[in-house]
């Protein structure tokens, strides 16, 4: 991967939801900043440690600067979407506001700062999907893509996990928060998974023009799994912090 002088500036997380994305990119949050390193997990942080009101907020404002700084990549993403056939007018908005929030995000990156997300653009294209009449995973991969170029060197992780262990997972959450049912009621594992293999291809073809964007896996099937797959980050940032 050809690198510039910056360093690193974003780390997206890829993969169904029980994979794991929110805890591994949490833990190599923490273990970044421990180094000293300037880090920042907006996505994370407006999940789990905000109020609902200011939750709102805040991405109403990051897709405001989304929108703004980069209109007309903003169209082709509304454009997109509305062209997959969401389910109800209702997904349609909320499939688009949260990919101008995370664009909006994108381009809020301070300088120097590695961003962290454990939700992402590449997650935000398999979200507008999911129960889509058509398919548009091809332009959203490469709208990805463009953006992550756009915020300095980025990486993208797929986190690998079989579908057993989503099931288990997803079976145990107390909130139940989660558009995939572990019960085969409404979106299904199945669907999910397939979902995530159309994403991997399209992101496959999208990052071969774009030298600045990498794709990697790590598992994380288990808690040694999910310590690894912090570790494996942490030496691929690394290698391509000397590199650069």
């Amino acid at each position: 991967m050809t690198r510039t002088a910056d360093r690193t500036g974003t780390v997206e997380f890829f993969g169904v939801p029980g994979a794991g994305k929110s805890t591994i990119a949490h833990r190599l949050a923490e273990r970044l900043a421990a180094t000293g390193r300037p880090v920042s997990e907006p996505t994370y942080t407006l999940a789990h440690e905000v109020s609902s009101a200011r939750r709102y907020l805040t991405k109403t404002g990051y897709a405001a600067t989304g929108t703004l700084r980069r209109p007309r990549r903003a169209l082709a993403a509304a454009r997109a979407i509305s062209e997959s056939g969401q389910p109800s007018p209702r997904a349609l908005v909320k499939t688009a506001f949260n990919w101008l929030y995370v664009t909006g995000v994108l381009e809020s990156r301070t300088p120097g700062e590695l961003r962290v997300l454990d939700q992402g653009l590449v997650q935000a294209a398999w979200s507008v999907g999911l129960g889509a009449e058509r398919d548009r995973t091809a332009p959203l991969c490469e709208l990805a893509v463009d953006a992550l170029s756009r915020s300095g060197p980025a990486l993208v992780v797929v986190v690998d996990v079989a579908p057993e262990t989503v099931r288990e997972r997803l079976a145990s959450r107390a909130d139940g928060d989660t558009r995939v049912s572990p019960t085969g009621d409404g979106h299904g594992v199945r669907e999910a998974f397939e979902r995530q293999e159309r994403v991997e291809r399209a992101l496959a073809d999208a990052v071969a023009d774009e030298p600045s964007v990498d794709l990697f896996h790590v598992d994380n099937e288990s808690r040694a799994d999910l310590e690894n797959a912090v570790a494996t980050v942490l030496e691929r940032l690394e290698s391509e912090r000397h590199r650069g």
